[in-house]
């Protein structure tokens, strides 16, 4: 990604808040902003490709290519719904990657809880680490993507816990609820057991810490 992208968007930002404020019209005209970039894009394929025999062609695929850096337009509007752009977009974009892994992986592919969990920090330590960065998190639920990693290993220690309970308990319904909201942030198109899910994705993400 460009390193100018997040200093330039965050000057144009400043300059169309002084410009024209941050009222609800603004924030809607910078989402039609990017409305109006793709149409822009759309228009110049149209073109590149002759689809109008009374205009023929008119654009070429360097046209196309500049309509669409234009429809960056969106990282501007982004900053009126979130106060960490950069990392909300990089959340999005390691989700698709993620997303992209899933689609390969064969549906006998989970790992087993020994596996999934064999270098995780004891029970304990992980039900310690998540009600001390609880609070923090909870203090910007808008951003979950954003704060992955706690959902992520709250979701696990969740898992290991039912996996130790008892039958009638309802530590399993917990950790389905807690694996579900972790598929939900991460947009998974995979159906599977949302535990098995959140076993594959620590394991994936144990192995690159």
């Amino acid at each position: 990604m460009s390193a100018v992208l997040w200093p330039v968007t965050a000057r144009i930002v400043t300059a169309l808040n002084t410009a024209n404020g941050t009222g609800e019209h603004e924030t809607a005209m910078r989402l039609m902003k990017v409305v109006e970039e793709a149409g822009e894009a759309s228009a110049a394929y149209i073109g590149m490709t002759g689809q109008n025999p009374r205009k023929g062609v008119t654009h070429t695929r360097a046209d196309v290519a500049d309509e669409l850096c234009d429809v960056i337009a969106a990282a501007v509007a982004l900053h009126a719904f979130t106060t960490a752009p950069p990392a909300v977009l990089d959340a999005k974009l390691h989700a698709a990657a993620r997303r992209l892994h899933e689609a390969e992986v064969e549906p006998t592919a989970w790992p087993t809880p020994e596996d999934a969990y064999a270098t995780a920090p004891t029970i304990v330590c992980e039900i310690a680490w998540t009600a001390a960065v609880a609070r923090t998190v909870a203090k910007n639920r808008s951003a979950d993507a954003a704060n992955r990693d706690f959902w992520l290993r709250k979701a696990a220690v969740l898992d290991r816990i039912a996996l130790q309970g008892t039958t009638g308990d309802d530590t399993g319904d917990v950790a389905t609820n807690a694996a579900q909201r972790l598929m939900d942030i991460d947009d998974a198109s995979v159906i599977c057991d949302p535990r098995h899910y959140v076993r594959q994705q620590y394991a994936h993400w144990a192995k690159h810490q």
